[in-house]
């Protein structure tokens, strides 16, 4: 059916504006990743606070975003997309602020080693690490250790699935929320047929999988959750997909794979919509419809 009219007129000037094509410094690509996501409105949420984190080589920074309350709250650990090697706390703080508006719990932003300084496993490590230091210290930061999640989108959705996986078994993470997830780095997968035309410049994807593993086996099930060859005992998913998004096929086949499983999983289908959905809740309504629909299931599965 194609793009919502409003929502395909703001991706193309959105791709009008982009950088141009062509290889490029990596410092240079997390100035325009950060420049990107720069002028994102910031929803006011009732707690913003800088946290620290023991992390496996060192201090992890992290940001806490959760209501005012009385009672402790549930929590989701989160772990920012940009393909690894881009993006960190701040550039992201616009895209946790929508979630956990949408969601009413809290949600801690984690930043985490990036390649190709540092590869496979020191971003998994970091994560894991995230996920036990909040579970740990829920008490000081207002959340109920009992219901502290995992979540991620893009880069960060394989990093989350991947620490479910190592933390299956320790009673953390309650939840994992995989937002457009790479779920299988044996490949890149093709464009996807695109009904309105839209010309995208070449994703870049194979270079930056290969700065994430830095030789690692993709196979590996830590680095594709997809291959995991038994996922019964993972916690509950919500899995959330864009209609013209590369990674969509894979997101839905783990969908599929958990379910069977016997591990229950919400499949949130972002219909009409693209890579890259959640900050753009202020620019067209319908990835704002996406956005509140995952808060619900959020708010419903913790």
């Amino acid at each position: 059916m194609g793009r919502d009219p409003e929502y395909l007129a703001f991706m193309r000037r959105r791709l009008a504006a982009a950088p141009p094509p062509g290889p490029r410094p990596i410092e240079q690509i997390r100035r325009e990743h950060a420049a990107d996501l720069a002028p994102l409105p910031r929803p006011a949420v009732d707690v913003v606070k800088d946290l620290t984190l023991d992390g496996p080589a060192g201090p992890l920074p992290a940001r806490l975003y959760a209501p005012a309350s009385g009672t402790p709250v549930p929590g989701l650990v989160y772990l920012h997309g940009g393909g690894w090697a881009l993006g960190d706390v701040e550039c992201y703080d616009p895209v946790v602020r929508a979630l956990a508006v949408a969601s009413g719990v809290a949600w801690v932003s984690v930043g985490y080693r990036r390649p190709p300084e540092d590869p496979f496993p020191a971003p998994l490590e970091d994560a894991v690490a995230a996920v036990r230091q909040v579970t740990a210290r829920a008490g000081e930061l207002g959340l109920d250790p009992a219901r502290i999640g995992v979540a991620g989108d893009s880069a960060g959705g394989q990093l989350a699935a991947s620490a479910a996986l190592r933390l299956r078994g320790t009673g953390a993470p309650a939840l994992q929320v995989l937002l457009y997830p790479a779920v299988d780095l044996r490949e890149i997968p093709p464009d996807l047929p695109d009904p309105d035309g839209l010309e995208f410049a070449p994703s870049g994807l194979a270079r930056i999988v290969r700065l994430y593993l830095g030789g690692t086996d993709p196979s590996r099930p830590e680095v594709s959750p997809l291959l995991e060859p038994d996922p019964a005992g993972l916690p509950p998913a919500i899995i959330a997909t864009a209609e013209y998004d590369r990674l969509r096929p894979q997101a839905e086949r783990y969908a599929r794979r958990l379910r069977a499983a016997g591990v229950p999983t919400t499949l949130i289908t972002g219909t009409g919509l693209d890579h890259g959905f959640l900050g753009w809740g202020s620019c067209a309504r319908a990835p704002a419809e996406a956005v509140a629909r995952i808060g619900a299931a959020v708010r419903a599965a913790i």
